[in-house]
């Protein structure tokens, strides 16, 4: 039979390990969101490409 302060001390460990496995989902998603953002953020602010740069202008 366990003591009953042992149940306090497995109880708090496994609360230690599910926050901290929560913690790096967490962060792992953050570092996701931001690379995301980022990436938004550098095609938006790149010039779009030429559609006209190819024309060739015919005289009539």
């Amino acid at each position: 039979m366990r003591a009953p302060w042992q149940w306090g001390v497995s109880s708090n460990e496994q609360a230690v390990a599910n926050a901290r496995a929560a913690t790096t989902a967490l962060s792992r998603r953050r570092v996701e969101r931001e690379d995301v953002e980022l990436y938004l953020r550098t095609r938006h602010a790149a010039p779009a490409p030429a559609l006209d740069a190819h024309r060739v202008e015919v005289a009539r």
